[in-house]
């Protein structure tokens, strides 16, 4: 029988800031809804992203937290002042990660490799048009010392054993984690509402598999959380696991998502978190935002998300509550 957990904490003294900069991608995955890779919505210009990062960062610092961006899309190597932004974040002793397919120039990422602290790499087997491109990134990757590579390899039922021979090779030739990433019916769309259909077979691999340490010294990635169960033992555990084991259930708890983290949307708009709960808190093109600074009561049924699930949580059912008042704290 599983043991019921107290707490979810997320250790790590960053404030996150996950952001969709742009619904442009050169895939057009069938499982990615089009609102993720359309192109509909302009990319913000380079002064408005840089003016909020140094207010998120002046922010970060009166928290004496470090400013941690984790950029996605769309693709967001192919933006083209993406390069100058990891580098301005680099100088300003800021921590950047990214989402990527992997598709830019190897040049491009040898050149680049040295401003990304973090780099997930996702491999989309009816799009990957170069196994070996892919492969060469991640080798690149790899030999980057201040770099953690972690490749999700996204699971289609359709092509399952594809997706698993490719796996396979890849942990033959690199080294880095490695994750066979279930998918979800509502991704990038309204919200998800279920799991794709997977055998019994097919769920223990994707349970099971593990990537190689890619022995760095490098800070553990904010993905990795401490578990505190209701007789007092804890455990590390990734956000990966508590996804494949269908532990993303956390209605009633106190989320510290706002408060840890935020996410922002192609549009530009500030949330606590992907689920989107309560609404904006406020939007990039804003002279002046207000930041929450007390967690909420969650009301969504899958945390899917690994932004979402990185963010502390606390079991309001077993513990005393920690007070239900939102504050806000003011950014400008």
């Amino acid at each position: 029988m599983m043991k019921e957990s107290v707490n979810v904490r997320n250790n790590s003294k960053v404030f996150s800031i996950n952001w969709a900069l742009m619904n442009n991608c050169n895939y057009k995955c069938s499982y990615c809804h089009p609102d993720l890779n359309s192109g509909s919505i302009k990319a913000p210009s380079y002064d408005v992203v840089v003016d909020f990062v140094e207010n998120i960062m002046s922010h970060s610092k009166k928290l004496s937290l470090i400013p941690y961006f984790e950029f996605g899309g769309g693709e967001v190597t192919i933006l083209r002042y993406f390069s100058d932004l990891i580098k301005f974040i680099n100088e300003k002793n800021g921590v950047v990660c990214i989402v990527s397919n992997g598709s830019k120039s190897l040049l491009w990422w040898r050149e680049n490799a040295e401003y990304l602290n973090g780099v997930s790499l996702s491999y989309h087997v009816n799009d990957i048009k170069d196994e070996k491109h892919f492969i060469d990134v991640a080798k690149i990757l790899e030999s980057s010392k201040n770099t953690r590579l972690h490749v999700n390899v996204m699971m289609d039922p359709q092509k399952f054993n594809d997706c698993y021979l490719f796996a396979e090779s890849l942990k033959e030739k690199v080294k880095c984690s490695i994750a066979l990433q279930p998918l979800f019916e509502g991704f990038g769309h309204g919200g998800i509402t279920k799991k794709y259909n997977y055998t019994d077979k097919q769920e223990s691999l994707m349970q099971s598999f593990r990537g190689w340490p890619d022995e760095k010294n490098l800070p553990e990635p904010r993905s990795f959380l401490e578990i505190e169960y209701l007789d007092g033992s804890k455990e590390t555990r990734s956000t990966f696991d508590l996804l494949i084991n269908d532990q993303v259930n956390f209605i009633g708890w106190d989320c510290y998502a706002g408060v840890e983290s935020i996410v922002i949307t192609f549009a530009g708009e500030i949330y606590r978190a992907w689920c989107m709960q309560d609404g904006a808190i406020g939007s990039i093109y804003n002279e002046n935002i207000t930041l929450p600074t007390k967690p909420i009561r969650c009301h969504t049924k899958i945390c899917q998300c690994g932004a979402d699930l990185s963010s502390t949580k606390i079991n309001k059912r077993l513990v005393e509550p920690l007070g239900n008042a939102i504050d806000v704290i003011q950014i400008i």
